[in-house]
């Protein structure tokens, strides 16, 4: 299979770890950048900062899929994960199952509703464990009881990920726990997420600048719940 085609040095992707059956409602979306392609093998970065024991849990075998772009169209392929090089590092052996595809168009738009966060650095593993905490919590019928005032803020919301005045220092691939509550009688959504972009130029609001942040993981029911809450609001813009 021709890889050099589609992937390139630097080439940012969507590392896709294939779980179970039983987590088919997870998504989990994490950035890679290419380092070196050979033949059908893949060896790859990932950009978070993980101290010691904060790597993602990659386990040898474990089956995964890449996402990218290239030539102007989407582009996935399949592959097991034989190695981890380095704590940042993975190597794939890719299958010859590549697909090119039309990118799906992701609705988003500007909405204000509840957001509470907590940013961190290097604990990737220790974030996803309080995220899977947390969605067990919210399962719960008590769950909005519990977790008091959300403050109501101005941002721009989609499926995918969100866009916000965050609290300065900031650098990309920091991490934020999120929580959104779309409307004030709701539970609200948590998301992990990382930070893909900064403005480069602070915000008009002292010690903060805007952010671009991409769902890490999230459950496919509330990325719906997203998806009909600016439906319902008629916010929508189509992004790519």
């Amino acid at each position: 299979m021709p890889y050099a085609r589609y992937f390139r040095p630097e080439q940012k992707l969507t590392l896709r770890p294939l779980g179970p059956e039983e987590t088919r409602d997870i998504i989990v979306d994490l950035s890679a950048y290419v380092l070196h392609f050979e033949d059908n093998r893949a060896r790859l970065s990932l950009p978070y900062d993980s101290r010691p024991g904060e790597e993602y849990p990659f386990e040898s075998g474990c089956k995964v899929e890449l996402v990218g772009e290239a030539l102007g169209l989407g582009i996935r392929v399949t592959g097991t994960l034989v190695a981890c090089p380095q704590r940042d590092q993975v190597e794939i052996e890719l299958n010859a199952d590549l697909q090119a595809f039309q990118r799906r168009l992701h609705p988003r738009g500007d909405a204000r509703v509840g957001l509470r966060y907590t940013r961190g650095h290097g604990t990737l593993r220790t974030f996803r464990a309080q995220w899977e905490k947390n969605v067990r919590i919210l399962a719960g019928k008590n769950a909005l009881d519990k977790l008091g005032h959300f403050p109501r803020v101005d941002l721009n919301l989609g499926t995918g990920g969100v866009r916000f005045s965050i609290r300065t220092p900031v650098q990309v691939a920091d991490l934020c726990m999120l929580l959104i509550q779309l409307e004030p009688t709701e539970a609200p959504i948590c998301a992990l997420a990382e930070v893909v972009w900064l403005a480069e130029e602070e915000s008009e609001e002292v010690d903060r600048r805007t952010a671009g942040l991409k769902f890490i993981n999230i459950l496919k029911p509330d990325q719906k719940r997203i998806e009909q809450f600016l439906r319902d609001h008629r916010a929508i813009e189509t992004k790519s």
